[in-house]
């Protein structure tokens, strides 16, 4: 049911105003982002944050990356110009459709992803496993079933590069009024069953900022067998955020016959 949620939330984000949802600035909603302004973003990001993966992890091989919740290929397209063959995932169908049409690299492609698993992915395939903006969008729980796949579908000596929120955002202090005036009771109990319905449903949903304590990732890690490299601070607003910078350990023998453009 909550992949379901997820789903049915972005599928229609992504018929509304698919850009501003994938990057929220405050003067881009209503469809006003450009798009080549829009794609030069995920540019601009991709160079910095390999840049910091490089000081990190030097000497990476760049044959095939994964970008996970790719939306419009915003990010994607970024790393197409680092990579030999890179693939863009997304739950949604209609936001895959959108990085599709409009993407003109051969070596870049997108894939409809409607699982709550990476199933669809070979085990020790992807160089490097990137994710950004993405997982605090996903429900805690499928947060930890995403990052065991990352280690899963990474090849040993590859990367992991991925964002998580370590505490979710604080909203404002609600002054509550009680009252049993009939039409107040009424409009209070239309209001909590209708935020029972989206929530539950998906449907007429808002996208959720949900979080992972840093403990509990790092304690994914270690259980997976995957050295945590680097944590870097990720500015967001109301809450706390970081960038984790992982590498799964080479075994011997395993790259035996791999080829990064194959």
């Amino acid at each position: 049911m909550k992949i379901l949620r997820l789903r049915m939330v972005w599928e229609r984000l992504a018929r509304e105003d698919p850009f501003w949802a994938v990057l929220m600035a405050p003067d881009k909603a209503g469809n006003q982002w450009k798009i080549d302004e829009f794609f030069q973003t995920g540019v601009r990001e991709v160079d910095g944050s390999l840049a910091t993966l490089a000081q990190h992890l030097p000497g990476l091989a760049r044959g095939r990356a994964l970008d996970f919740g790719c939306g419009a290929g915003r990010l994607t397209q970024g790393l197409g110009r680092h990579y030999e063959q890179v693939t863009g995932v997304d739950v949604a169908a209609g936001m895959v459709e959108l990085a599709t049409r409009h993407n003109a690299m051969p070596h870049v492609s997108f894939v409809h992803n409607p699982r709550s698993d990476l199933r669809r992915f070979d085990s020790d395939h992807f160089d490097l496993v990137f994710s950004l903006i993405t997982l605090q969008h996903v429900p805690p729980e499928l947060i930890e079933v995403y990052v065991r796949e990352f280690v899963r579908i990474v090849r040993p000596g590859g990367a992991l590069y991925f964002q998580i929120p370590t505490s979710a955002p604080v909203a404002p202090r609600e002054t509550k009024q009680w009252s049993f005036y009939p039409p107040t009771m009424w409009t209070r109990l239309k209001r909590w069953t209708g935020r029972w319905f989206r929530r539950t449903t998906g449907i007429g949903d808002a996208m959720h900022t949900n979080a992972l304590p840093e403990e509990r990732v790092r304690a994914i890690l270690a259980e997976t067998g995957t050295e945590l490299v680097a944590t870097i601070d990720h500015p967001m607003d109301r809450c706390g955020s970081l960038i984790y910078v992982a590498c799964k350990p080479a075994r011997a023998g395993a790259a035996a016959g791999y080829s990064p453009a194959s």
